[in-house]
């Protein structure tokens, strides 16, 4: 029992004191200011929720030698629920751009590979030094390490110069980056089908891309059809804004916020990714894409910023969790215990948060601008 209700009440108590002590923080652009949306505060829990299970999985790592999931579905799905909400985002925010519009696909293909690689290819730099320092910088096989190195590219990298614990440098976290990558390369097919009609060269491209790459996922295992399903539970608020508009009042009724804490209770305690927890994720989320702040909770500010640095923080807590309890092999649950070990998520997580925010401050709000920027036109003369 204490293996459960003790990290999740010390993630709970130090989420409110982050979010308490990140209420003043600039960090937040005037963007996110001005649209108030409940999905920004959102996101700055799904990101802490997951630090939080792979705080565990490294007290497992520690206390038993192997990185597997834990007993309770609760803890579990402080991993799997985050992660369900996080593709159901994707799929509103990129669907709502696409639907019934003609985008440039140009600049949205490039707004997107300068929001996610940047960060992403800096993460898998430190994972090839710190697989290196776990090596003696031996590479035993040019080859095979370049071919580690390219299925890392793809987000799909797991062993690195035979050491298979390179894994664990990111906690794992980049394998969603293969299904946000190829919901992405799969919007001009998906705006072809539900606006019904063609894109020319980018459909073709989209169609041609999406196909390999699906059937080469499914060749090597490492795609599964289940997770489309939560992106397209993501696009059904955007049914309703266009469709039908006036039950945008009724997804913000304090009923509506009381059911969708009950239906993301319900989803906690499900065996992880089955469509029952999909399905119970669903009324939440459209509720707060809705604009539902679920009594206040979504208002938070601090909360807010948590969401600007989630992507920051989703990518990088891997390393700091590695480098602290493998590489500097702090927090021996020998001598500290069970509750001495779990009185460090705390402080790893505020540690998290601040290395997040050098990161999003460093490389991905000077590359995420870039990427908005708008480019410069020929002007005849």
């Amino acid at each position: 029992m204490t293996d459960v209700a003790l990290p999740i009440a010390l993630y709970l108590g130090t989420l409110v004191l982050l979010a308490f002590a990140l209420r003043r923080s600039p960090l937040l652009t005037e963007e996110t200011l001005a649209r108030s949306s409940p999905l920004d505060a959102l996101r700055g829990i799904l990101a802490t929720a997951v630090v939080c299970l792979h705080f565990v999985l490294t007290y497992h790592l520690k206390a038993e030698g192997q990185w597997r999931e834990p007993d309770s579905d609760l803890l579990y799905n402080m991993g799997v629920v985050p992660v369900s909400l996080f593709f159901m985002i994707t799929g509103y925010l990129f669907f709502g751009k696409v639907y019934r519009r003609t985008p440039d696909w140009g600049e949205l293909l490039r707004s997107r590979v300068l929001r996610v690689m940047p960060l992403y290819l800096c993460v898998v730099a430190v994972v090839v030094l710190f697989t290196l320092i776990r090596t003696h910088f031996v590479i035993a096989d040019g080859q095979h390490f370049m071919l580690e190195l390219l299925s890392w590219e793809l987000f799909s990298g797991f062993s690195l110069n035979g050491l298979e614990e390179s894994g664990w440098m990111t906690a794992g976290a980049h394998w969603t980056l293969r299904y946000e990558a190829l919901f992405y390369l799969a919007l001009p097919l998906i705006a072809a089908l539900f606006n019904r009609r063609g894109f020319g060269l980018p459909l073709l491209v989209s169609a041609l891309l999406v196909g390999g790459l699906v059937a080469a996922g499914y060749h090597y295992h490492v795609l599964g059809a289940r997770f489309g399903l939560l992106f397209l539970l993501g696009f059904l608020p955007v049914f309703v804004k266009v469709h039908r508009p006036a039950l945008l009042a009724r997804l913000r009724t304090p009923l509506v916020a009381a059911l969708s804490l009950a239906l993301v209770a319900y989803a906690m305690t499900q065996p992880d990714y089955n469509l029952r927890q999909m399905l119970a994720l669903a009324l939440p989320f459209a509720a707060m894409a809705a604009g539902n702040d679920l009594f206040g909770l979504l208002r938070s500010r601090g909360l807010k910023v948590l969401g600007e640095i989630s992507y920051s923080l989703y990518l990088t807590h891997g390393l700091l969790l590695y480098g602290l309890f493998t590489l500097l092999n702090l927090g021996s649950v020998e001598i500290l215990g069970t509750v001495g070990f779990m009185a460090l998520l705390p402080p790893v997580l505020v540690l998290a948060c601040l290395l997040s925010m050098l990161s999003y401050c460093w490389i991905e709000r000077p590359l995420m601008h870039l990427g908005r920027a708008p480019r410069p036109r020929h002007v005849p003369a």
